[in-house]
């Protein structure tokens, strides 16, 4: 077993080894897990350093101006290597670049530690060098420094190792098949340990314990009694005195909390859950930042469900806020509110993984990412008590094969099942129903609808924050899809557990068994071609009827009614596709029919069975969702399809999509018109001081006006005093000239602002195009003034991007879509937001086309209707980026004249916290921002 490494790490200029150069190298010499050797030395690149690389490894160019080039220095790092093994992490990175100058690869043995770390440490909250250093307590010295960085991957090289030696010998046999099927330079040194474990134990038994096994009464704790909602049980009412007394100055929470504030406006918002929930009534209520809207209503819905026996749920939108409810709330709840309460995080199956699934997955022949990504899940299932892939830090593509072990309404065996007493899916589902308080998403709320609620235990009190994004959410999840690259997912599954079978003797029936699996593979391949060949006539169709501009884009969509020349086409080639589905779907059910019948006698068969019934049951949800859109019938809902390609990877993927017009209707139908007690809530709710907009576009407006209440909530913050508003009238608004002409005052408006505020500021736009426009020519400029350019979809992903923000003074940040809400940046990080264009939605994205039609039909203005007020909201969002805390200052610059100059400006400033504003020139306003920038470092 190796034992002996070089462990090497670089810094360079870039991350292209074709044209970016190595500017520092430090390699470590491992021995028997100690540090036996250094090399360390600088490069001359030959070329000026970004400025980015300046700020993460600290090193100019005056650094190295008199180091030597890689040339020179070349045969003494390939000297130091030798013949060892080489590791560090992410060591393909820095390989590459030795390789890159010495013209051929290296043909040493290679190990990687963020391979490694992703196998031994698979819950780790991500995989890089410094986060990993934290997570094992490993001293790094200088970070994004090569031999700094070098001696670091050795000791996390050490402790890694020492993990995988720590592995039961079950475990790790299965580890090692795995490690050998994704070719994974591991594999071997796994090989290793096992045998000279088996030379050292000779006698070593394999353990006949499941690595998955839990202790029972750890999994599943005694059930206590519960109330389940019931609309005839006794009225219990809340004290509202008692309630808000957890709110005063020398309060319960102002016990546990140091640095607690008393906010009257958090105390009015108390009342009004209190009041509502009291009542059975349905409350809408805007909280402004800093209300501290969580605790305002968790507090009421803990207090009402133990004093009701009626369960509390609550319903947010995105994963921060889940978490934050979740790991900071709720352990914050359970000491201020002394009575013990029980809490469950509810999620999908899908959330889960199977271990029936999991176990027979294993059994197969695996691809080399498949297999990857198995090896992480072993190693996770030793461990995780929860089964919960939130535990992992999952990729886009291991995604995927996550839904190969994922728990499936479809495919559990139930009481059948031999699994059943260690089930994740089981577990999560008994502590939601022992719960007094459940904490979910939309995404379920929506799933719970369209299953007749039977995806959630009954509840009594409905509580939505992030409320705004209700709208979008019933869209997405109440409509239809089929998707090319969901088919494809379907009939690749299919087609892994038709070649399983293959392989079964069968108990009975052997010829007709064989006749009906080789119909089903051949009607497979029939279908895999059939979607292919369907999915090309909707991209040529696409692209027929794209300007050359919507040609550029790696995403775009197609209203199916835009396509009516070519419809028959389509239409005809969409129910031939569909036609070969359907007997695929049916030669798969004679299989499953066959197995059915010998479960009865044989359990063997029970899972196969099950698994068939399973894919025919996915399979007949996707043809009717194809033929639903196909026909296009309901004039309730907008069809369209979604494009998108990968210009690196030549990949395609098609969507074919259903949407409801009016998703207001279906909320008070499927979703508000049974409920007693609904709370809706978020920062951005009213649009000129009411709720008209939300209430009609939320089916809220079907609700008799005496069960409605409505409340507005300012923001504790003094806006006045903490925040300057500007607004500039240089700039033309976009259309109204040449586009280069407004790019050229664009990227001259901005460059000043930036240049002023010494970086430190969020701009917002509302196009990828234009951002990535503004961020090539802006670039250069701001490293010349040492300011640091981030760029949305450029420089990484939204958290990488956030944290380095957070990180460095001088930095600015690009961001278009996501980056309009949920950032939070507070301190001197982010002094200002420059919002480059009013956030109208594009008229031309289908379900907003839709919408509008719906109301010119219903003769309502839809820009004043719809156009208008969604902006509005979403300006207050983009807005709310930069007050975050009661200490923060700053500015917001609006760059887009229309807020001024239109009628329709007015709602959008009315809309805003503060009185005032600036208006002006570039001058102006560069000068105000100065002042009042300078202004607060003097405070």
């Amino acid at each position: 077993m190796i034992k002996d490494f070089v462990v090497c790490d670089l810094e360079t200029t870039g991350l292209n080894p074709v044209n970016d150069k190595i500017i520092e190298v430090g390699l470590v010499r491992l021995a028997q897990g100690e540090i036996a050797g250094e090399y360390h030395t600088l490069v001359n690149p030959g070329v000026k350093l970004p400025l980015k690389i300046k700020r993460l490894t600290g090193i100019n160019d005056s650094d190295l101006a008199g180091a030597p080039h890689i040339e020179s220095v070349l045969p003494e790092i390939l000297d130091f290597i030798g013949e060892n093994a080489i590791a560090g992490h992410n060591i393909q990175f820095d390989l590459s670049f030795l390789s890159a100058a010495r013209g051929v690869p290296l043909p040493n043995p290679v190990f990687d530690t963020l391979e490694l770390a992703r196998i031994v440490a698979p819950d780790a909250a991500n995989f890089r060098l410094d986060s990993l250093c934290d997570t094992f307590k490993i001293n790094q010295a200088e970070k994004h420094r090569a031999l700094g960085d070098a001696k670091a991957a050795a000791f996390l090289l050490k402790e890694l190792t020492g993990k995988l030696c720590e592995i039961n010998l079950n475990t790790l046999m299965q580890l090692n098949s795995l490690l050998a099927e994704a070719r994974s330079d591991w594999s071997g040194f796994t090989s290793e340990l096992i045998k000279n474990r088996l030379k050292s134990f000779p006698d070593q038994k394999i353990s006949p314990v499941s690595y998955w096994k839990r202790d029972g009464e750890k999994i599943f704790s005694k059930a206590r009694s519960h109330c389940e909602y019931s609309g005839d049980s006794e009225k219990h009412l809340l004290k509202e005195e008692e309630v808000v007394s957890f709110f005063s100055q020398d309060g319960p929470l102002a016990a546990v909390l140091p640095a607690y504030e008393h906010r009257p406006q958090q105390v009015a918002m108390v009342s009004k859950v209190t009041q509502a929930l009291n009542e059975e009534k349905y409350l809408l209520m805007e909280a402004g930042t800093g209300v501290g809207k969580s605790m305002a209503y968790l507090v009421p819905a803990v207090m009402w469900s133990l004093l009701s026996g009626e369960r509390s749920l609550i319903a947010t939108h995105t994963i921060n806020l889940q978490e934050q409810l979740w790991i900071k709330d709720i352990p914050l709840l359970t000491e201020v509110i002394k009575a013990p309460f029980r809490a469950a995080l509810a999620k999908g199956r899908q959330n889960y993984i199977c271990l029936r699934r999991w176990v027979s997955v294993l059994e197969g022949f695996h691809l080399p990412e498949e297999a990857a990504f198995y090896a992480r899940l072993l190693t996770w299932l030793t461990a995780t008590n929860t089964g919960d892939k939130s535990e992992l830090n999952i990729s886009p593509v291991e995604s995927e094969l996550w839904l190969n072990v994922c728990g499936e309404t479809d495919g559990c065996l139930g009481s059948r099942c031999l699994y059943q007493r260690d089930c994740f899916v089981n577990r999560a589902r008994k502590l939601a129903e022992e719960a007094d308080l459940i904490i979910t998403n939309h995404s379920l709320l929506f799933s719970d609808i369209k299953v007749e609620n039977k995806a959630l235990p009954a509840y009594g009190p409905l509580i939505i924050d992030e409320a705004h994004h209700l709208e979008e959410s019933a869209t997405t999840h109440l409509g239809r899809q089929f998707s090319q690259s969901a088919a494809c997912r379907w009939l690749g599954v299919a087609g892994k557990t038709l070649s399983k079978l293959a392989e079964k003797a069968p108990p009975a029936d052997g010829l007709k068994w064989v006749q009906a699996l080789k119909k089903a593979q051949e009607t497979r391949l029939e279908a895999v071609e059939a979607v292919r060949l369907f999915f090309m006539v909707v991209w040529d169709a696409a692209v027929d009827n794209l300007s050359d501009i919507e040609k550029e884009y790696n995403r775009f969509s197609l209203r199916l009614s835009r396509l009516e020349q070519v419809y028959e086409e389509l239409l005809a080639s969409g129910q031939k596709c569909l036609r070969t589905l359907r007997e695929f779907i049916d030669d798969l059910k004679t299989c499953a029919n066959f197995m059915e019948v010998w479960s009865l006698s044989e359990d063997a068969w029970v899972g196969g069975a099950r698994d068939a019934a399973q894919i025919c049951s996915g399979g007949e949800v996707l043809a009717a969702d194809f033929q639903f859109i196909l026909e296009g019938s309901d004039p309730e809902f907008v069809y369209w399809a979604d494009f998108e390609h990968s210009p690196r990877s030549q990949n395609r993927n098609c969507a074919l999509i259903a949407a409801p017009i009016n998703a207001g209707a279906i909320l008070y139908d499927r979703l508000f018109k049974n409920k007693k007690t609904v709370i809706l809530t978020s920062a951005t709710l009213a649009v000129s001081g009411n709720f008209l907009h939300f209430m009609e576009r939320n089916g809220l407006d079907y609700i008799p006006e005496e069960r409605l209440v409505t409340a507005l909530h300012d923001s504790p913050f003094v806006y006045d005093q903490q925040a300057l508003l500007c607004i500039s009238r240089d700039l033309p608004v976009q259309g109204s000239v040449n586009e280069e002409v407004y790019y050229d005052k664009l990227e001259k408006a901005l460059f000043k602002l930036l240049e002023t505020a010494g970086g430190r500021t969020l701009v917002l736009f509302t196009s990828h195009r234009t951002l990535r426009e503004i961020y090539g020519r802006l670039k250069p400029g701001l490293e010349n003034i040492d300011i640091c350019l981030l760029g949305h979809g450029i420089d990484g992903s939204r958290t990488r991007l956030l944290d380095e923000f957070k990180k460095d003074g001088r930095t600015v940040l690009f961001g278009a879509s996501s980056f309009w809400e949920g950032v939070d940046v507070p301190g001197d990080a982010l002094a200002c937001v420059v919002i480059v264009k009013l956030p109208f939605m594009s008229p031309s994205v289908p379900v907003i086309e839709a919408r509008l039609e719906d109301l010119a039909r219903r003769a309502k203005d839809g820009f004043r209707a719809l156009s208008v007020p969604q902006a509005v909201i979403r300006l207050k969002q983009g807005f709310g980026r930069l007050i975050r805390s009661s200490k923060d200052r700053g500015c917001v610059v609006i760059l887009d004249r229309r807020i001024l100059d239109r009628s329709y400006g007015r709602q959008f400033l009315l809309s805003l916290p503060l009185k005032s504003h600036i208006r002006g020139d570039l001058d102006l306003i560069s000068k105000k921002v100065l002042d009042w920038l300078g202004a607060g470092k003097n405070n």
